[in-house]
């Protein structure tokens, strides 16, 4: 599933951390139910 929040793409799967990537698509973070869990 692809969701745009606040200007940001997030995939997203059940029950895994989804990558956080700003609008011009890097890889920010990972997150785990609405919580930063690990850089990439």
């Amino acid at each position: 599933m692809k969701t745009v929040e606040n200007g940001r793409v997030t995939y997203s799967l059940p029950h895994q951390a989804k990558v956080v990537t700003d609008s011009a698509g890097t890889e920010l973070f990972l997150e785990y139910k609405g919580r930063k869990v690990a850089d990439v």
